[in-house]
C-alpha cells in the first residue's frame, strides 16, 4: 500500500473496477492510498481510510500538493495550510468552533486511533475576536498540538485609547508593543486575549512577535517561502519600538495585521489580515513592501469591507481573491464596491472572485418542527407560525491547490457534479496594463 494524490482536476471514486458508478469525486491534490493490482485502468484506493474504490491510475501522482482550505467561520478569517513537506500552518481562527471543527474532520480526530495534529505554525493576524477566539478552543484539543505562534505584538488591554497611556506622547505611535509573554505579566487585559494568553503559558508555546523586519520565516518545508510583510515598526530616539497609531484603537489594530505571502514554486498567495486603508497606504510608503505584495491568490482584508485602498488591489494584481464573511453580525460584507474593485484590479481577464459566505449552501428546513431545535419553555405561540427554519448543509469552504505551476481553485455544490471547479489554471504574469 502507498500515497497517490490525485492529479486531475477532479477524479471520480469508482465503487467497482469497471467505472460503472462512482461514491466519490475527489479533487486535485486529494491523498488516496493504493493497493493491488491495475485493473481495467484502475486501481484499487482508499479515502480518508473510509471509502474505498477505484482511482484512474492516470489519475494519480507521487507527490504532494501545497493545499490550503479559506474555512467558513462567518464574519471573522481563518485559513489552514498543508505544505508538499507536510507541513501545517493556520492563520486565524474566527470566532467560533468551527475551524476547530473542520480540523478534526479533516484530520480525524474523533477517532482515537487518529494521530495527534501538529501544527508548525500559528499566525494571529491581530487579536480581535473574530479572528482570535476560534483558536482558544484548537489550543485546547488535546490531539492538537501548536508547535509556535507569531502575532502583530498588540494586545488588548482594559482601555487602549488616547487616554489610556498606550500613546508616545506626541499621540502618533502606540507604544504598548509586546513580544513576549513576560511582557504582559500583571498588565489589565481584556478578557478572551487574557484567556488567550494564559493559555499559551500553560502549554509553554513559542510565542513572539513578527514584522516587515523579519526574515523569511522557515516552517521546515524546504520548498516554501514564507515573507512577513507587515506590521511596519518604528523605533523612538530612545529606540524603542512602536507602531504608528492610525486614529483610533479598532484602525490601529486592524491596520497592522501581520501580512505575509507564501511562495511555491511560481505561484504567489498574500495572506492580508485586515488591514485597512490607513495600514495600507503606510505599507505601500515602504518601496520593498510593495514590491513584494504581487500575488496570484489573495486572501482579501478585512471581509471585503468598504475599508480597503485600491492602490494596494492594483499593487496584488491578484488572479484569484477569497473573502471570508459571514450573516451575524452582519456588517453588509462582501460590499459590492470590494467586489467590483478586486475583480478590476485582477492581473487575470478572467479573475476568480469567492465568498466564504455566498458560498455556503442551505436548504428550506421549514417543514421541521422547531420544537426539535429551540426548547419548546423558550418558544412563543406565535413563532410556531412565523418561525422559518434553514438548514446549512454545505460549509462555504474554497479549496486552493498548486503544483507550484498550476493553480486549482474549488468549493463543493449540492449537485451532480459535486465542484465548482477551475483548473489547470497557468499562473499570469504581473501586468502594468492589460
Amino acid at each position: 500500500m502507498s500515497l497517490q494524490y490525485i492529479s486531475k482536476k477532479t477524479s471520480r471514486l469508482y465503487k467497482h473496477p469497471t467505472g460503472a458508478s462512482y461514491n466519490q469525486i475527489l479533487i486535485f491534490g486529494e491523498e488516496v492510498r493504493i493497493e493491488g493490482n491495475v485493473i481495467n485502468g484502475r486501481v484499487k484506493a482508499i479515502y480518508r481510510n473510509k471509502y474505498e474504490g477505484y482511482i484512474k491510475i492516470a489519475h494519480l501522482k507521487e507527490q504532494a500538493s501545497l493545499e490550503v482550505y479559506f474555512i467558513d467561520v462567518g464574519q471573522g478569517d481563518a485559513a489552514f495550510i498543508i505544505t508538499p513537506e507536510r507541513k501545517k500552518i493556520l492563520i486565524d481562527g474566527g470566532s467560533n468552533s468551527q475551524a476547530r471543527g473542520f480540523l478534526s474532520w479533516k484530520f480525524q480526530l474523533a477517532n482515537e486511533n487518529a494521530p495527534n495534529l501538529v501544527i508548525d505554525l500559528l499566525v494571529l493576524t491581530h487579536a480581535d475576536s473574530d479572528h482570535l477566539k476560534g483558536l482558544i478552543p484548537i489550543l485546547e484539543h488535546d490531539k492538537i498540538e501548536v508547535r509556535q505562534i507569531i502575532h502583530n505584538g498588540i494586545g488588548l488591554f482594559l482601555g487602549m485609547d488616547e487616554k489610556s497611556g498606550n500613546l508616545s506622547t506626541n499621540k502618533k505611535h502606540l507604544i504598548t508593543y509586546h513580544n513576549k509573554l513576560s511582557e504582559l505579566i500583571n498588565l489589565p487585559l481584556r478578557r478572551t486575549f487574557k484567556r488567550w494568553i494564559e493559555l499559551i503559558g500553560r502549554l509553554n508555546i513559542p510565542y513572539r512577535a513578527v514584522s516587515n523586519q523579519t526574515s523569511n520565516f522557515n516552517i521546515g518545508d524546504s520548498t516554501v517561502n514564507i515573507e512577513i510583510l507587515g506590521p511596519i515598526l518604528e523605533k523612538d530616539s530612545n529606540n524603542f519600538t512602536q507602531l504608528k497609531w492610525f486614529g483610533n484603537h479598532s484602525h490601529t489594530i486592524n491596520g497592522h495585521s501581520v501580512m505575509l505571502r507564501l511562495i511555491y514554486g511560481e505561484i504567489k498567495i498574500l495572506f492580508s489580515g485586515d488591514i485597512n486603508i490607513e495600514g495600507s497606504e503606510y505599507l505601500m510608503e515602504h518601496p520593498q513592501s510593495t514590491l513584494q505584495l504581487r500575488a496570484h491568490v489573495f486572501k482579501s482584508p478585512h471581509h471585503g469591507s468598504h475599508q480597503f485602498h485600491y492602490p494596494l488591489l492594483e499593487a496584488v494584481r491578484p488572479q484569484i481573491s477569497i473573502i471570508s464573511s459571514g450573516d451575524s453580525p452582519d456588517h453588509g460584507h462582501p460590499r459590492a464596491n470590494f467586489i467590483g474593485a478586486v475583480g478590476l484590479a485582477s492581473r487575470s481577464k478572467n479573475p476568480l472572485v469567492f465568498s466564504t459566505e455566498i458560498a455556503a449552501t442551505f436548504v428550506d428546513a421549514n417543514e421541521i418542527d422547531i420544537t426539535n431545535v429551540i426548547p419548546r419553555s423558550v418558544i412563543r405561540p406565535t413563532d410556531l407560525k412565523k418561525a422559518r427554519i434553514f438548514k446549512k448543509i454545505l460549509h462555504g469552504m474554497i479549496n486552493i491547490r498548486t503544483d507550484g505551476k498550476a493553480l486549482y481553485a474549488m468549493r463543493r455544490v449540492n449537485a451532480s457534479y459535486w465542484w465548482e471547479s477551475y483548473g489547470p489554471l497557468t499562473p499570469a504574469d504581473y501586468p502594468s496594463i492589460f
